[in-house]
């Protein structure tokens, strides 16, 4: 795997000369498996972008759930560009699923449930032949015990990569503070057992050792955050930041309808349940899943590097996602710059931030709000309706 992009990357966040141990440790942790599913909604994507058919969406890949889901925007074509390799490998088995699996049931025990011994027998006869060079070394690649990676899909998938572990590791610190997730999860918002357990969850995240334990880089990794954007959050204490943004993931919205929720208190989904599934997931979406399959184009590359190999005046959407909280200040500009020549007139850009404050607010980038709007009604309805709950803005720009 070729990880001189992502240290590249890393590095540019701060320059070579302030970079420290931490950032080059987490260039080295984001080679790897990061995310099985995206964290950003892309529901809430679609209702801010409120895109017309026949798009053209460029985002960064990330799991792929969201690049898929796009598909039901009925686009012309969806760029997926990232540097990790590993989340680009998971895009394109998604996407050799979609093509192998006629019969929805096959397609959910792969990915939804992804716990099946079964997998292992679909990977090999179904999905490795579809797959190119790299993503079947990938997946073929063996551990020290010579498990192969595609096992992952036999033993729940969503309980592996950097955040499926450290959610893990999080659900034995719950219930060794005496907090059962399933409850926070299923139980009526006013039963006595459950506000039990928000009171213990309260004491629990602010506590002397958990105060302790969130002020270390190290946690950082382990929820795939880089040094630099720990430092948007100010002086603010990190736990206390994660206590109530997990208060909003779990209680902003119905928990029914919310899959974020359930991969935090579950380590799952809920089931082949379409109102509480990613639409890629959706059976009533599968066939728009199949019919599109085509149009869904994955490089590895960085983002601004993609949009400046792309022809003038070609791109309706960018989803940035949270990536320019690793960017330094001309990093960003050279990224809206690469934004400007390769959008269309009503391009629209939406992206994410720890913090509440959109970078391009600052002073040092004042010049590119002489091109750039954002606009609020749309950055409203999307921080509204996105059900992950972890970040502190959606902001949502287009040309003035």
């Amino acid at each position: 795997m070729n990880t001189q992009l992502i240290a590249d990357a890393v590095g540019h966040s701060r320059g070579d000369e302030e970079a420290t141990i931490w950032d080059r440790l987490f260039a080295f942790w984001f080679r790897r498996l990061v995310y099985t599913q995206i964290w950003e909604d892309p529901v809430a994507d679609l209702a801010a972008l409120a895109l017309p058919l026949g798009s053209t969406i460029v985002t960064i890949s990330s799991g792929g759930c969201n690049a898929l889901s796009y598909l039901t925007a009925q686009p012309a074509q969806v760029y997926a560009v990232d540097l990790n390799e590993a989340h680009l490998a998971l895009l394109k088995l998604k996407l050799a699923g979609i093509r192998a699996f006629s019969d929805y049931s096959d397609f959910w025990q792969f990915f939804g449930a992804a716990n099946s011994p079964a997998n292992s027998d679909l990977y090999r006869e179904r999905l490795r032949p579809l797959l190119d060079v790299q993503a079947r070394a990938y997946w073929d690649k063996r551990n020290l015990i010579g498990r192969p990676r595609h096992a992952y899909f036999t033993d729940g998938f969503y309980r592996h990569g950097m955040l499926g572990r450290f959610i893990g590791l999080a659900h034995v610190a719950a219930k060794l503070s005496g907090i059962d997730p399933e409850l926070l999860l299923n139980g009526r918002r006013d039963a006595p057992a459950r506000v039990e357990a928000l009171n213990r969850l309260d004491r629990a995240f602010h506590s002397r050792l958990a105060r302790l334990i969130m002020a270390t880089p190290a946690l950082l990794l382990s929820l795939g955050i880089p040094p630099r954007q720990r430092a948007l959050l100010g002086g603010a204490p990190l736990n206390d930041v994660l206590y109530k943004r997990l208060l909003r993931l779990i209680d902003g919205h119905p928990n029914e309808t919310n899959y974020f929720a359930w991969q935090a208190l579950h380590r799952g989904y809920a089931g082949p349940l379409d109102r509480c599934l990613p639409p890629y997931l959706q059976r009533h979406r599968y066939e728009c899943m199949r019919n599109g399959a085509g149009l869904i184009i994955p490089h590895h590359a960085s983002l601004r590097q993609f949009l400046e190999s792309l022809p003038a005046r070609e791109v309706d959407a960018v989803i940035l996602l949270d990536s320019q909280d690793w960017m330094a200040i001309d990093e960003i500009r050279a990224l809206w710059n690469a934004i400007d020549r390769a959008g269309r007139d009503n391009v629209h850009v939406i992206f994410r931030t720890v913090g509440e404050r959109s970078p391009i607010e600052s002073d040092e980038l004042a010049a590119l709000r002489r091109t750039w709007l954002c606009d609020d009604e749309r950055s409203a309805v999307g921080f509204a309706l996105d059900r992950s709950g972890i970040y502190g803005g959606f902001h949502c720009y287009g040309r003035r």
